[in-house]
């Protein structure tokens, strides 16, 4: 995809690799990446959701890019070797799926695996439809049932050999049947969506490679209904999952390949949909603006600065070594992405943190079983992004792990030695009758990074551990915490009711000791006995002596029984007396004029 307007004049601009290459692709489409308005299409490009994949040639010098470009293209850049000016290649791809004779003419040049290679090129999987599911399973069944009812009336027709083939033929077919549902289910992206920390480090003699699932903080909207989908995106971290394929090859190459959010879309993409797009890209996004020389509003940002193409200093020492470490600074940068972890964990007022501390404060206000229900699903999140991290850290100490020979490895090989010690221990493992020695550089499996790269994966692996895991495990002791806090503060604001319930109890009890003997006494004086009459003033009397009795009797109790006014008695009569008797007299003695 080049820009008419510009294509005859970078045409000219074109170094003589370009044009050697004697395709027009190439010629039209490769532009300098260093010049102002280039750098702008290119830039609006990699924001554009129907952007296939990009070419870009850099050094420290010179940068070219190119977009969209087709299989023969790539497969003529591929065999072509780069000039030493253009020192390090990057190609990406976006939709691997559409781009399925690309991705087979990377592997015929660096050696894929088969399996490797149709992992690559699985396609996306398609939306979740209970419904269809259910008429698709349904119509199998009957399609199978019917199928059946017509074999077994030939069966009856037919003899025993015939039946015996029948039911062979049905069995072949439900054989068939069952493989097609298992391979459906276990396709590749089916596996990378259901186990969100899955990742693979795959070794060849010409490349190394990187499949893993990155986490974007991206807000999902289907959260909120209740249903078995739902359930499933609230055990599973805040973020939008996308898989990604990085390898690093041997002519310093560095190949990027990424799941495409909305396969289904055709690129038609709402607004909410291309802020997801964005979020997801913004980290590929950077890395291709700071491969430019051209002036951008962003490049100052010191989070954003990368050193792949702008250096400070030019001493011998780094210039000697910049065309072999660019290669694995990319490799590098393009894996860490660490303002992601930043935004989806270490970032407090926006993380998992936030979350746990603003239930907190709803338990203190009003404790209930939903809090529980919302602290299992974090800890649901928390978990599987441990898991993610965690593979993320195997995954740095595969790259960082040194292939070396071993004796079993070189014994009865063509491996020529690469060490004395190996030589002189075993004499006759290196006798090649079968044909050429190969050198041992030459056998081990993967790509070696550049020590540059090398010192920035063990710091990687250092900030995963202490600002990544380690906030992780925090929040997740926060959240057991919080479980038991809410059980105790339920437990609690039950003994309050419990307590609230004892009080009124009591208050009824001594209401009932107080005027039970006066309705007594009220019967009493109802009674019509014979030559006894009572007055008026004997009765109300009799009603207030009664009463007073009555009201003595109660507050002796409640003294007693260390219940007065509805309080819980904590302590015993006796020991209430004594702690009184002893502040008693600790105040007297502390008056004035008393020793």
């Amino acid at each position: 995809m080049a820009n008419p307007s510009r294509t005859a004049q970078c045409v000219e601009e074109l170094p003589d690799y370009y044009h050697n290459l004697d395709d027009d692709e190439i010629i039209t489409s490769f532009q300098n990446l260093d010049n102002q308005d280039n750098f702008e299409y290119f830039d609006r490009l990699t924001r554009n959701p129907r952007s296939n994949n990009f070419c870009m040639d850099f050094g420290d010098d010179d940068a070219y890019c190119a977009f969209d470009l087709g299989a023969h293209s790539i497969s003529q850049l591929l065999s072509s070797p780069r000039p030493a000016n253009l020192n390090t290649r990057w190609i990406n791809i976006w939709l691997p799926y559409n781009q399925k004779d690309t991705l087979h003419a990377l592997a015929r040049h660096y050696d894929f695996s088969p399996r490797l290679l149709h992992l690559m090129c699985d396609d996306p999987s398609p939306p979740k439809d209970g419904h269809s599911r259910m008429k698709e399973s349904s119509a199998t069944l009957g399609s199978k049932e019917s199928r059946r009812s017509r074999k077994s009336k030939r069966s009856q027709k037919s003899n025993e050999e015939n039946l015996d083939s029948e039911e062979s033929i049905g069995m072949t077919d439900l054989m068939h049947s069952t493989q097609l549902e298992m391979v459906r289910d276990m396709g590749h992206y089916n596996i990378v969506d259901e186990i969100w920390h899955w990742s693979t480090v795959d070794w060849g003699r010409r490349f190394v490679c990187l499949g893993y699932n990155s986490l974007h903080n991206v807000r999902s909207s289907k959260r909120g209904d209740h249903d078995d989908e739902s359930d499933r995106l609230r055990d599973v971290p805040h973020g939008k999952r996308i898989w990604n394929w990085l390898l690093l090859t041997e002519d310093r190459t560095v190949i990027s390949i990424t799941e495409d959010p909305f396969p289904f879309h055709d690129g038609n993409l709402r607004a909410h949909e291309l802020r997801t797009l964005y979020t997801t890209r913004r980290n590929l996004v950077n890395v291709f603006r700071q491969l430019s020389k051209a002036p951008t509003p962003l490049r100052e940002a010191s989070l954003l600065m990368l050193p792949l193409r702008h250096r400070i200093g030019d001493s011998e020492e780094e210039s000697a070594h910049r065309a072999t470490d660019a290669p694995g600074l990319l490799f590098y940068y393009l894996f860490e992405d660490w303002y992601t972890t930043y935004d989806l964990v270490s970032r407090r007022e926006h993380g998992y943190a936030h979350e746990l501390d603003r239930l907190r404060r709803e338990m203190l206000v009003r404790a209930n079983l939903e809090h529980v229900d919302q602290l299992h699903h974090i800890g649901c999140q928390l978990a599987v992004l441990k898991r993610v991290y965690l593979a993320y850290e195997k995954i740095i100490e595969r790259v960082l792990k040194k292939q070396e020979a071993t004796l079993a490895s070189l014994k009865n090989s063509r491996i020529g030695p690469g060490l004395e010690s190996l030589d002189n221990s075993i004499p006759y493992a290196y006798s090649s009758p079968g044909g050429p020695q190969i050198p041992e550089a030459d056998s081990l499996l993967g790509v070696s990074l550049s020590s540059a790269a090398r010192a920035r994966f063990e710091r990687l692996k250092d900030r995963y551990m202490l600002y990544a895991l380690s906030e992780i495990q925090e929040c997740i002791d926060q959240k057991d915490s919080l479980v038991m806090m809410n059980f105790n503060l339920i437990a609690i604001k039950e003994s309050f009711s419990v307590e609230r319930l004892t009080r009124v109890t009591l208050l009824l009890a001594k209401v009932t000791i107080v005027f039970m003997p006066v309705t007594l006494m009220t019967g009493y004086f109802g009674c019509d006995f014979k030559n006894l009459e009572f007055t008026h003033s004997s009765y109300w009397w009799s009603f207030a002596g009664v009463l007073t009795v009555s009201l003595l009797f109660t507050f002796i109790f409640s003294v007693m029984s260390g219940t007065f006014e509805g309080k819980i008695m904590t302590r015993t009569w006796s020991r209430a007396m004594y702690d009184g008797s002893r502040q008693w007299i600790s105040h007297r003695r502390r008056r004035p004029g008393i020793e």
